[in-house]
């Protein structure tokens, strides 16, 4: 039965999918008042994106959310994200600057007065950032198209200067005055061959660009990473400037092995461009997949002086914040010493800090579990208190994003997520408050996961490690043992590693046996338990290297995948061919390096397989066509998954800018309903055991769970 037609409209369907709302355990902006009494705080990710607290007794004050910005805004919905959040001096006004828009609180003994946007008098520039002075009497607005800068006076909107960044700029993606209001920082994306960024400082009162601070070879996920901080007497500027590391093999460089990585700090002298000081965050050496020894540096995200400058604080993607104390001496140069670190137990990415006016409390944009700002004592590096985060609905677990579908795993009861994706770590979360429960890290393999899943009684977390499959306890997070199904693998290019597959509950594992090669013709498939070793069965045909190896659920069937049109239905039990499937591939439906997933029904009767057009069920026992849902994605990645019973297929779409997650009734062959629709791609979708919760994962790494809400 093919389903063709267009599926009924949503609201005429009986179910409907609540996203569960939780706090964010991390805020983006930061700022103390100059009394330090009151705290401001900014999250993107939430409607409540402003917050105002006491800092005293930790109490909430204020909330400005997204509704009543965009009523102020003039209904101008074309803003983004907050760049800066300061207080001016007077302590009567808070800035927040939006990428487009320019937002200024009015404040009497801490409660808010009034509230007023400021839009670029440049139509032209409209769609680039406005950067507002310590004062709030100049403002920025940036032009790509023609590389301009311009300095604009808030009451008359008058143009003061105009700065030209050069040929060829990519973007301008930081903008930012010194303290005093003098110094003028950008931060621009060459478009050369080698990508590089340039630092850019000019002299607000004349319009001289006072130097050039060069930052080369910035690529992949470091580029838009920058992060500027000038000293609180605005004479020197501190830079998270990509630097080179080399790979090691056996203590020697490898020639041209080398990356880049902004985990080091530069000091730089605002008038003249002269490099005080450079130094390197914490660095550590250990084995990588690539068999070699080599550097790892935590990138720098986050920088803030203290107010007397004798301390620079740095945060990292790991939850570590480090405390530099910077010297100079008599006609010596100036030096930096690292004095303190504190860490955060979920590991999360400090995104933002900030010094109390009296330089005894360092606040980071960051709190374990639903704590979205932390306070620290600077002299004793404990814990003051943690100020609660903003109203989300999904929650940012996962430092850089997540890569594919394999990074994201659900408990069989629902209640526990584990994802990976940066720094080897696996982490654990509470499904109903998103809370941070622990993390998972190997000593003795320090290496990539490329899966994860949970064991049938979610007792156990099974993870691959290049070449080891490891098992944790879930409740303690420890190592219990771990498996190397073949001890001669060491090559992580080797043919053998991409068809190395675990089997839903982390039991089952599916090796490549030696004598396949990619152009044997000649098929011949291990099945071992996990983490014993032995041998379940082998798969033997006359078929070449599979590109996908899937199971059943039910642990019966095992699914091969020898062409883009081709499939092999083995007994897992005897090891014996059952049928082969030809479905209808055309040219191009997807990517025969990186198809999209194939999976088997919980009960091992339906193969489903995701194309970029459509989504075909097939029946296994005759190998007939069933169903054909029509749909449309990029090309980029797919999601499927069966709901426990079999009834239900949820399924990711992407057309244009949205990606949609819809439920597919298997029986009707229609529509059940759209989950969501949203800008960020969709990486993962997993059912718990009874159905009634979903878990979703986006690439810019957020986790949103979903629960059935009854009608």
């Amino acid at each position: 039965m093919d389903s063709n037609a267009e599926p009924p409209n949503t609201q005429n369907n009986n179910q409907i999918w609540e996203c569960l709302p939780t706090t964010s355990n991390y805020v983006d902006r930061i700022a103390f008042s100059p009394d330090g009494k009151l705290l401001a705080s900014y999250h993107g990710g939430s409607t409540e994106m402003i917050k105002l607290w006491d800092v005293a007794i930790g109490q909430e004050l204020y909330t400005a959310n997204f509704v009543e910005l965009l009523e102020i805004a003039g209904g101008s919905d074309d803003f983004n994200f907050c760049r800066y959040l300061f207080f001016k001096q007077n302590e009567k006004a808070l800035d927040y600057t939006w990428t487009f828009l320019g937002f200024i609180w009015n404040l009497a003994l801490g409660k808010v007065v009034s509230v007023k946007a400021l839009q670029s008098p440049f139509k032209a520039y409209k769609w680039k950032s406005v950067a507002l002075s310590p004062d709030l009497k100049i403002a920025v607005s940036t032009n790509m198209k023609t590389g301009i800068i311009n300095l604009w006076e808030t009451s008359t909107e008058k143009e003061i200067h105009n700065f030209s960044v050069g040929e060829n700029p990519r973007d301008i993606y930081i903008n930012q005055f010194s303290p005093d209001g003098k110094i003028f920082a950008s931060l621009i994306w060459l478009d050369n061959f080698d990508n590089d960024e340039t630092i850019k400082l000019w002299e607000v009162g004349t319009g001289k660009e006072l130097c050039s601070i060069p930052v080369q070879g910035v690529t992949g996920e470091n580029k838009y990473g920058g992060v500027l901080a000038f000293s609180s007497d605005s004479r020197i500027l501190a830079s998270n400037c990509g630097d080179s590391f080399a790979r090691l093999a056996n203590g020697r460089i490898l020639r041209g092995e080398t990356e880049l990585l902004r985990n080091t700090i530069l000091l730089t002298d605002v008038l003249t461009g002269q490099q005080l000081c450079k130094f390197e965050g914490v660095k550590n050496y250990s084995k990588n997949i690539w068999g070699y020894c080599a550097f790892l540096g935590n990138k720098v995200v986050s920088l803030a002086f203290s107010p007397d400058n004798k301390l620079l604080a740095s945060g990292d993607l790991t939850g570590t914040i480090t405390l530099w104390q910077i010297k100079k001496g008599w006609f010596k140069p100036l030096t930096a010493k690292k004095i303190r670190t504190f860490s955060h137990v979920s590991k999360q990415p400090i995104k933002t800090l900030a010094f109390s006016p009296d330089g005894q409390t360092l606040a980071t944009g960051h709190g374990d579990n639903n704590g979205g700002i932390t306070l620290w004592d600077i002299k004793s590096g404990e814990k003051v208190q943690t100020l609660a985060g903003h109203a989300v609905s999904a929650s940012r677990v996962c430092c850089n994003g997540f890569l594919d579908r394999d990074q994201v795993a659900v408990s069989p009861d629902g209640k526990t997520i584990a994802s990976s994706g940066y720094n080897d770590i696996i982490k654990l979360w509470d499904t109903q408050t998103r809370s941070f429960l622990r993390s998972l890290e190997s000593k003795s393999h320090p290496f990539p996961t490329g899966k994860i899943t949970f064991s049938q009684d979610g007792k156990f977390l099974v993870s691959v490690n290049n070449s080891d499959i490891v098992l944790w306890e879930v409740s303690t997070g420890k190592e219990i043992q771990s498996m190397i199904p073949a001890p001669e693998l060491d090559n992580f290019y080797s043919p053998r590693w991409s068809s190395r597959t675990l089997n839903q509950y982390g039991d089952l594992l599916a090796i490549i046996e030696e004598s396949t090669t990619i152009d044997s013709g000649k098929l011949q498939i291990k099945v071992l338990q996990v983490p014993t070793g032995k041998t379940v069965c082998s798969l033997i045909g006359d078929y070449g290297f599979p590109s996908q190896i899937i199971f059943s659920p039910d642990k019966c069937f095992l699914a091969t995948r020898h062409s883009m049109s081709k499939f092999a239905i083995w007994d897992i039990a005897t090891g014996r061919l059952l049928r082969t499937i030809n479905t209808d591939y055309v040219e191009g439906d997807t990517d025969p390096g990186d198809p999209d997933p194939v999976i088997l029904s919980p009960d091992g009767k339906i193969l489903a397989i995701a194309g970029t057009a459509n989504i075909t069920l097939w029946q296994v026992s005759s190998g007939e066509k069933l169903q054909t849902i029509n749909r449309y994605h990029r090309g980029w990645g797919s999601c499927l998954a069966f709901s426990p019973n079999g009834q239900t297929l949820a399924f990711t779409e992407s057309s244009g800018e949205s990606n949609t997650i819809k439920l597919w009734d298997l029986k009707t062959g229609s529509e059940i309903c759209i989950v969501q629709q949203t800008v960020y791609r969709i990486t993962s979708l997993n059912f718990n055991d009874n159905g009634q919760v979903l878990v979703s994962s986006y690439r810019d790494g957020m986790i949103a769970v979903w629960q059935q809400k009854s009608v």
